[in-house]
């Protein structure tokens, strides 16, 4: 577990001997997956994914114990076909942690998850066929059931015209991307947003969120 660290109205004093600073943590808006608060000067939370197959029930739910065990606080699964879908509820009315639906390729999987009663929902625009065209009904579906989106954007699948005007999956093209999806979430009014940026290279993603710090109050 990471220690609690203190909003940016509390900012730490200086490290004994003179040492440099802890850095003032930044104001978001705060979010709620099932029990736990994120952002808005909520102690900073522990997320893992389980690597197993969604669908096999039991050997998801030993993984999720396990990391409970270790401290986890949320856990993500993968949601990848209608098998893993069905999965979720008993994942859901089982495991001892809040579970986030990690979406992929299909947007009628988002309302499964929200149906099967789970805390959160991941969406990559990037894996999603058109996903756009569903946001509207989306947003509505997930501030109907209290439940907050994960906006994930991937080096490995951006949007063709990210890359395009960026020439690469540069940090200016992951914030954009990021943003973008969160403007569409923001045209119906749903803001239960929280943002996370992938790439390879870890210098992509230290300058990618720190441009998202600039430009939005999401949690990341």
């Amino acid at each position: 577990m990471f220690p609690t660290t203190p909003s940016a109205s509390s900012p730490l004093p200086a490290r004994p001997g003179g040492g440099p600073k802890v850095p003032v943590r930044r104001r978001t808006r705060q979010v709620r997956v099932g029990d736990v608060l994120v952002g808005g000067g909520a102690p900073v939370s522990v997320q893992t994914m389980t690597t197993t197959n969604t669908a096999d029930v039991d050997a998801t739910l030993r993984q999720i114990a396990a990391v409970t065990a270790a401290g986890c606080d949320i856990v993500r699964v993968a949601v990848p076909s209608q098998d893993d879908a069905d999965a979720l509820p008993a994942l859901v009315a089982k495991s001892p942690i809040p579970v986030i639906a990690d979406i992929h390729f299909q947007p009628r999987y988002v309302f499964a998850a929200l149906d099967a009663g789970c805390a959160g929902v991941r969406v990559n625009p990037g894996n999603i066929r058109r996903f756009d065209d569903r946001v509207g009904e989306i947003a509505r579906a997930a501030a109907a059931a209290g439940v907050p989106i994960r906006i994930g954007v991937n080096a490995g699948s951006l949007d063709g015209r990210m890359l395009a005007k960026y020439g690469g999956a540069t940090p200016e093209a992951l914030v954009e991307s990021a943003l973008w999806e969160c403007s569409l979430f923001e045209e119906h009014g749903f803001r239960d947003l929280k943002i996370a940026v992938k790439h390879h290279d870890p210098l992509v993603v230290v300058a990618a969120n720190r441009l998202l710090s600039a430009r939005c109050d999401y949690p990341l």
